[in-house]
């Protein structure tokens, strides 16, 4: 049920949507340098930092900064190249803002966190928006299926037992195209960088048997009573990856997420999201 009733801050994979806006939108160069550690756009506003402590990587490309998953470069494309008007247009295009409509009971939708500039650039790196997996798998479906994006379904027919009557059915249906044909295969080709690059975040997903592309996640979760306004310790995270595969034509779309797993001392929270995955 949280697949479809439980918004979360999504973490990085929402990344994939806001590098396909920005792809889109005829503004990007993936071999365009940028400083990656820390960015702040003025110094009313609190820097944010990429996840490595905000150490960064130095001068890298745009490209590289999606495989390693930076939220610099994330905050950068919004801020500096798309403008945070546009990305909105884009978060709406891509049905963030609305419930899916899958056949299941409760559906609930994520909320679009964007009334001051530190939200807008969050929400560009997975922060304080929120959306539920199902509602991002949708999303995802645009990128694996040349730009045209999917209403999920669970059941294919409903059938009258006593009469054969087809009472219900439903089949796969376009509800937008939020990106262009082109936009979708160049995003492929950065979700190929993550897993099958040796710069990218996700090794741990590649497989001998299929190509996998995808982008991986680690969400902070809230701590509203507190003294951080989020948890901390290295168990304290939602991980996730929404992947798919074969690269050439995709037919499968997954996502998997695991809320603070047990961890070993030396696992990584990715270790029991691809033990799902792969």
């Amino acid at each position: 049920n949280d697949v479809i009733s439980t918004p979360v801050e999504p973490g990085s994979t929402v990344k994939m949507f806001t590098w396909a806006a920005a792809i889109d939108a005829g503004v990007y160069n993936g071999s365009e340098g940028y400083q990656s550690g820390t960015y702040q756009i003025n110094r009313r506003i609190q820097p944010i930092g990429d996840h490595n402590q905000g150490r960064g990587w130095g001068v890298i490309s745009f490209d590289e900064g999606f495989a390693k998953s930076s939220n610099v470069a994330a905050a950068k494309l919004v801020w500096e190249k798309l403008g945070t008007e546009q990305y909105l247009e884009y978060l709406h295009a891509f049905d963030f803002d609305k419930p899916t409509g899958i056949d299941l009971p409760g559906e609930v939708a994520g909320k679009i966190l964007y009334n001051w500039p530190l939200e807008k650039i969050t929400t560009a790196f997975g922060q304080g928006s929120t959306m539920t997996p199902i509602q991002q798998v949708k999303a995802a479906s645009a990128i694996a299926n040349e730009g045209k994006m999917l209403k999920p379904y669970v059941i294919e027919k409903i059938v009258d037992s006593s009469t054969g009557e087809v009472i219900e059915e439903h089949s796969p249906t376009v509800v937008g195209e939020p990106i262009k044909k082109e936009t979708a295969a160049q995003v492929i080709e950065l979700l190929d960088l993550v897993v099958n690059s040796p710069k990218g975040t996700g090794s741990m997903y590649r497989l001998d048997d299929y190509t996998v592309v995808g982008k991986t996640g680690t969400a902070e979760i809230p701590n509203p009573d507190g003294p951080t306004p989020y948890l901390t310790g290295r168990e304290n995270y939602i991980f996730s990856f929404l992947g798919m595969a074969p690269k050439d034509d995709p037919e499968l779309i997954m996502h998997v997420s695991v809320k603070q797993p047990k961890l070993a001392p030396t696992e990584a929270g990715s270790a029991p999201v691809s033990l799902i995955f792969n």
